[in-house]
């Protein structure tokens, strides 16, 4: 038996104010996905290199990655655009590895909306249910539930053009859901966006996927995207999943030097091992280790989170300590960032909140910062 997946707690924001039984009228007939052993080959290059992967159903997962790490061809496969080379694809316990798109059963949101500009916005909700040949009375019903659960009750008789970019938007989510799909697919749907409408965006697009209990798929590069919306993160790299998991534990706790560095602001430094909970990088400074987090006999790096470090005074300790001189003072609304010259030559990058910032400290003043242990991350190097 297929078993739900309970999500974490997403805050709800916006206007979006549907009720429970118009929610649940709409309620996708989500199940699970696996992909088992993908390979897709184009040329001499692998776009994917034997990807598997679960979804349980109810969840939000993200693929996330940089241009042509084989996000976008693993999601084009998983709605049939693509075929893979080798491998399978369910959803549930049906293979759908070539099944045609439109007999999926899977709904999709783009970037561009994909509205069509000729119709209202109650037709175009409206279309994937005239194609599956529901009756004119439910599809009334459905629309009409649609139209109310993206708050959007009274604009049923506008045209695409006749809206703003966000409403554009939650119409084409309504279209993608309204015919209950078994999966959701979301590719980059907020790259038009401005930032503030963006981010509200993505918590109503959290919210609504988990009312109705969707099984969906997010797509982008977007790191701090991820980060908000997701139950769990896919991070790829070349053609392959580098690390799958909740997206405290993809930024807290990376596996390798790639996820370090593309999850977050990270000062990433190799070291070389001393004992069994200290290491030296560059320069010969010595840092001190999670004794549990250390790997036996490989290369390792150190990471140091840019708001983990703390600002030490004459009489303050750290496990690490670091003294060098600030060469610039970046100010980002909520946070200011320090860029510091250290004695021995690197950089270092702190960020402290806005609330906490150091007062008088200028460019060229020396300062002292250090980390905790249980804030020092080590990471396969090789």
């Amino acid at each position: 038996m297929t078993q739900t997946y309970v999500p974490r707690e997403t805050a709800v924001v916006g206007n979006m104010q549907a009720s429970v039984p118009a929610a649940a009228s709409i309620g996708a007939d989500s199940q699970n996905l696996t992909v088992q052993g993908v390979v897709r080959q184009f040329g001499s290059t692998r776009a994917l290199d034997r990807i598997d992967l679960t979804v349980q159903v109810g969840e939000l997962l993200t693929i996330l990655g940089p241009s042509g790490s084989g996000k976008t061809t693993l999601l084009k496969i998983i709605a049939g655009f693509e075929y893979p080379d080798d491998g399978v694809v369910l959803l549930g316990d049906k293979d759908i590895t070539s099944v045609p798109p439109a007999k999926r059963d899977i709904g999709m949101v783009f970037q561009n909306y994909a509205l069509f500009p000729h119709m209202t916005v109650a037709e175009n909700i409206a279309f994937p249910l005239q194609m599956r040949k529901v009756s004119k009375s439910e599809c009334r019903d459905r629309v009409q539930n649609a139209l109310n659960v993206i708050d959007m009750a009274g604009y049923g008789d506008r045209l695409p053009k006749q809206l703003s970019g966000g409403q554009q938007q939650r119409v084409a989510l309504a279209r993608a859901v309204v015919f209950r799909p078994k999966l959701l697919l979301l590719d980059e749907p907020f790259g038009a966006l401005d930032r503030k409408l963006r981010e509200q965006m993505q918590l109503e697009v959290c919210r609504l996927q988990r009312r109705l209990g969707l099984t969906a798929i997010f797509v982008t590069h977007d790191q701090e995207e991820a980060l908000v919306m997701s139950d769990r993160i896919a991070v790829m790299e070349a053609g392959k999943i580098a690390q799958i998991g909740t997206p405290e534990s993809v930024y807290r706790r990376p596996v390798n030097r790639f996820v370090a560095g593309f999850i977050g602001e990270s000062n990433l430094f190799e070291a070389q091992m001393l004992d069994g909970n200290r290491a030296t990088i560059a320069g010969g400074i010595s840092v001190r280790l999670p004794v549990s987090q250390v790997p036996a006999d490989r290369n390792i790096g150190v990471l140091l989170r840019p708001e983990l470090a703390k600002r030490l005074g004459p009489d303050d300790r750290a496990d690490t300590t670091l003294t060098g001189k600030v060469q610039e003072i970046i100010f980002l609304g909520e946070s200011v960032k320090y860029r510091v010259r250290l004695d021995e030559g690197m950089e270092v990058i702190v960020r402290w909140p806005c609330h906490a910032m150091e007062a008088g400290l200028q460019p060229n003043d020396r300062i002292t910062i250090g980390w905790n242990q249980d804030d020092v991350h080590v990471i396969d190097w090789n």
